[in-house]
Parts: structure tokens; sequence; C-alpha cells
């Protein structure tokens, strides 16, 4: 298990506030927040990239030494991938990944290559040059190497910042498996709430130089206290009603004949269901989920889940 106790951060100001957090083996946690909120450099402490200013690191049950008084920086049983990758270009698919274990004996480690390769999909790629790959499979050739070495924990900063949404997809597949295979921790960063829902076990939030309680998925998708951070992780309808404001995600409505007035204005087809446009009578502008355009519609009714 990783533990970080009391981690404190202190650039100009003060980033990281007395953090505490534990992830398991097996475990995929997500560390949600804006951008500069510190999520990489949570991230680098928790490596062993970074010293943090005050705290404790502890892998496994034992506290690790100080960045600083290590010979090589980074802690034994942790791998990090950056958004740089840091591949050997010229060198194959399948070379990258089998130079992160060239001490192994020789067997063992084709072994290991070819399993990778296929965990990752990249058997089909193996023997092309990385400059030659499109940035989605470097990146799972990153993960593949970071990786090589059977690391228990794996550390992905803002892995879907330049996928597509089928790439992400894919990814996040490819993730689940290593999880499930190899009983590897993750802890992956991104400013996109969206990104690490399906993915994740638990979400934190970062803000403020603070770090929330791990909520499952679905608690922080619904069950919101602030609705600033609700929006990290999808749209969300605001509606006055008197001197409340009533906040509701697009599924949480029933149609009704009598309640909130609403007309419609236009549909989007998404694939498999519709992005539907209403507006209030105080020409609030609504989006409501649906398998169909809602060209009738009058009136609803808020139901929160």
């Amino acid at each position: 298990m990783i533990e970080l106790r009391g981690i404190v951060l202190t650039y100009q100001k003060q980033i990281l506030k007395s953090l505490q957090i534990q992830v398991r083996r097996g475990e995929i946690l997500g560390l949600v927040g804006k951008s500069g909120a510190g999520k990489s450099s949570l991230l680098k402490i928790c490596a062993g990239l970074q010293d943090p200013d005050a705290g404790e690191i502890w892998i496994d049950g034992i506290q690790q030494t100080a960045v600083r008084n290590l010979l090589v920086p980074g802690f034994k049983g942790l791998a990090i991938v950056n958004q740089d990758f840091k591949l050997d270009p010229y060198h194959t698919v399948e070379e990258n990944i089998r130079e992160a274990i060239l001490h192994w004996p020789y067997a063992k480690r084709d072994k290991r290559v070819q399993k990778l390769l296929r965990l990752f999909g990249l058997k089909d790629i193996s023997l092309t040059k990385a400059h030659l790959i499109s940035g989605g499979e470097q990146q799972r050739v990153a993960i593949a190497r970071a990786i090589a070495n059977q690391p228990n924990y794996l550390l992905l900063d803002e892995p879907f910042g330049h996928l597509d949404a089928h790439l992400r997809q894919k990814l996040s597949s490819h993730l689940m498996d290593l999880r499930d295979e190899e009983d590897t921790g993750i802890i992956l960063v991104s400013h996109e709430g969206q990104d690490v829902l399906g993915l994740c076990d638990h979400i934190c939030i970062l803000q403020n130089g603070k770090l929330t309680k791990k909520y499952r998925p679905e608690e922080v998708y619904y069950h919101y206290k602030a609705p600033e951070r609700a929006r990290l992780f999808g749209p969300l309808n605001t509606l006055k009603n008197g001197e409340e404001l009533l906040h509701f995600r697009p599924d949480e409505y029933k149609i009704t004949q009598s309640g909130i007035e609403v007309r419609f204005e236009k549909a989007l087809f998404v694939g498999g269901l519709y992005h539907n446009f209403v507006r209030s009578k105080n020409m609030e502008r609504i989006l409501l989920y649906a398998f169909e355009k809602l060209t009738d519609i009058q009136a609803i009714e808020i139901h929160k889940k």
C-alpha cells in the first residue's frame, strides 16, 4: 500500500496542505483537479522524484528515505509515466520495452516482453521504430516499458490529455487488464473528471491545496456537495427556483404534463442517445439525455439519483 501522511509543499504559496492518501495494490485511484492545482507535484512526491516540505511517504509498510538522500531518485516498486514518454525514438517498440529489463535472464525477459506486447495491443507494431508510431501508441509503449520490471504501483500523469475518445477508451481497457492480471495499484491524475469516471475504483479531488476523501465514481457524479466540483465530471443543469438554485444532471429528470415548463430547441445525436437542449420559462438552457428527440416536451420534474 502507498500511504502519504501529512504532505506539505510550498513554492511562493502553499500548494499542498497536509494531504493524506492511501492506495492499495489492485486499486485504480483518480486524482482530479484543475490545471495548477498541484497534481503533478503530488505524483512526483509519491514516486520519489521530489521531496515535500513536510510529511511522510510509506510504501508497503516501509517509510521511504528523503529523495535528496537517494543515490538514484525514485522509490523502489513504483513506476511513473510522464507526458513526454521518454522513449528511444530510433529503437523499435519491442526494443524499447526490452531495454527496461536487460538485466533479466534472456528467456524470462523475452516472455515478459511478449506478454506486455499482448497486454497493450502492440504486437502488430512491435518491429516499428518508436518515432513512426502514433502518440497513443507511444503512450502504450511508455506504460509497457514502465511496468516491464513488474512494479507494484504505476503512476500516470495526464494519460488521456492528447487522446481522442476512442483511444481513451482503449487505454482504459488496457489499464484495467493490467490491474486484473498483475494486481498493480494505479494512480492517475487528470484535469478532466469525465476521463476517469469509468476507469477508477475511487476518485479524490485536489482543490485549494486540499485533497478530499475517496469517493466512488457514482458518488462524485450524483452526490456532489459543490456545483463547481460537480462540473469537473460532466454537464450540470442549473435552474433558479425563487431564491434557490436547483442543480441536476442531464439524466436526472422525468417528463411530465405539469412541473417545470420547458420548450424544445434542438437535439444532437451523439451515438446511442440524443443530447436535447430545451429552455425554461426564465430562458435557462437545459441539457437532457434521452434515446429520442424530445420535440413534444412541455414540462419536466427533477428526479435526483
